[in-house]
């Protein structure tokens, strides 16, 4: 049975129309599970694991749906909790219970927080990396979070490959030589790290598949000098080499650096 209301459930009628809200009567399992699932909720923080799966269940089966419309609103008013906490704790639970799935076990939520950051099938890759860079069986959750952020720039882009420098998708790395990869970035630090993903406004290898799709033509190319790009003019037919630099990845900022405002593209007015 429905209701509408704009507020919490009135004592009358079963069904009570005011304005367009609609509230749901739960069955009396639903508010005896309701009920036991605030209980656990509002033990605190010795018990988040336990939390954070029961607001999700919450969530889930929609508990909260007799008299609220959404979760964050019913947590707040059932369980003191705010909306971020809700989902602090709704995060925990799914990342320790991703970790625990691959044999890692997440001992608090600054652990679940450090992972969070990256797609489970990353974990025990971080947690690897880290070890094996921190020399400690249990890194430090700051260690895990500067690791997992690494991982997580290196996974949204193209790579080194660690034998021929070629660029190519994080993903089309082998395991271990995604574990090398990713030991070379953190070793060197925030220079690697500019080196495989960069700080620009655009990343280096997106910038070339801009130019691509506009139509532009050009080339990569390597020697004794190091990188550089050669790109077309369009409207001039001119070949615009960009300097030498000392990786595949400065190749492109170099050449912007140099010709970008001179460039017109195809379509261009």
């Amino acid at each position: 049975m429905t209701r509408e209301d704009t507020g919490a459930r009135p004592a009358g009628p079963e069904r009570v129309t005011t304005h367009a809200l609609v509230f749901e009567d739960l069955t009396p399992e639903e508010r005896g599970r309701r009920e036991e699932l605030v209980e656990i909720i509002v033990v605190g923080e010795v018990a988040s694991l336990r939390s954070g799966k029961a607001l999700r269940e919450v969530r889930d089966r929609r508990l909260y749906r007799e008299t609220h419309t959404n979760l964050e609103a019913w947590a707040h008013d059932a369980c003191r909790l705010s909306r971020a906490r809700v989902y602090q704790l709704i995060e925990f639970a799914d990342v320790h219970e991703a970790a625990a799935d691959q044999g890692i076990e997440v001992s608090n939520e600054r652990m679940a927080r450090a992972l969070g950051v990256i797609s489970p099938e990353h974990y025990g890759l971080v947690v690897a990396v880290t070890q094996a860079a921190t020399g400690k069986d249990r890194p430090s959750n700051a260690d895990l979070q500067a690791v997992g952020e690494v991982v997580r720039d290196m996974a949204a882009g193209m790579v080194e490959h660690p034998d021929t420098r070629e660029p190519m998708p994080f993903a089309d790395l082998p395991p271990e030589r995604k574990a090398e990869a990713v030991t070379r970035a953190v070793q060197a630090g925030s220079r690697d790290r500019r080196d495989f993903q960069g700080t620009d406004d655009v990343k280096p290898m997106e910038y070339l598949s801009g130019l691509q799709q506009m139509g532009v033509t050009g080339a990569l190319r390597f020697g004794p000098p190091g990188y550089w790009l050669e790109v077309m003019d369009a409207s001039t037919g001119e070949l615009l080499e960009g300097p030498p630099a000392a990786t595949v990845w400065d190749a492109p900022r170099a050449w912007r650096r140099r010709h970008e405002s001179e460039l017109d593209r195809p379509g261009d007015a």
